[in-house]
């Protein structure tokens, strides 16, 4: 007794399923270049007269954030974190933490105002896929699609209140994190 045979194979996706890019945002430096800042340590972000912080006074930075991945985009939060885990500098630097107060806004959009570090989080917004190569870390940044790239403008103020005169020579280290999840463009 004979039977006839057959078969048939899909292969799912011509090179396997899954993204094969890389999901990325990046920081746009003041020198134009792109850097990654994705590592444990961070990057070093000079905030212009950070050493003229004194009770009531208030120092402001940009930092303009990009979707680095061409066709996904990036839904992206940042907070202000405590670095050292109390945001002091060393045990002989006063810790002047607790007296700042933060501001932020989002392409001149305000996110939040004058809130303790704790309560320094938002939202940048769903950054449109950069629908270009990526640029690598230390590439001049070159502008894509509108919408992939936002400035977040911080501002930091010291509080001059009750205590601030203990804390001459004081000091806070700190960070803003950023977070993005991808989402279909």
């Amino acid at each position: 007794m004979a039977s006839y045979n057959d078969f048939a194979s899909l292969n799912l996706g011509a090179a396997g399923i899954g993204y094969q890019g890389r999901f990325d945002i990046g920081v746009v430096l003041p020198s134009g270049r792109v850097e990654q800042a994705d590592n444990a340590s961070g990057y070093d972000w000079v905030v212009p007269e950070a050493e003229t912080l004194v009770p009531g006074r208030s120092v402001t930075t940009t930092i303009p954030v990009f979707n680095n991945t061409e066709s996904l985009g990036a839904d992206t939060t940042f907070q202000v974190v405590l670095r050292n885990t109390d945001g002091s500098v060393s045990p002989s630097i006063p810790n002047i933490t607790s007296h700042l107060r933060f501001t932020a806004a989002v392409d001149g959009d305000v996110v939040f105002e004058n809130v303790s570090w704790a309560d320094a989080r938002g939202q940048v917004g769903v950054l449109s896929a950069r629908q270009q190569a990526p640029l690598a870390e230390g590439d001049n940044y070159v502008a894509a699609q509108p919408e992939s790239a936002r400035d977040l403008t911080l501002t930091i103020t010291y509080v001059d209140g009750p205590g601030t005169e203990a804390l001459n020579g004081g000091q806070s280290a700190l960070a803003v994190k950023f977070n993005a999840a991808s989402v279909k463009p």
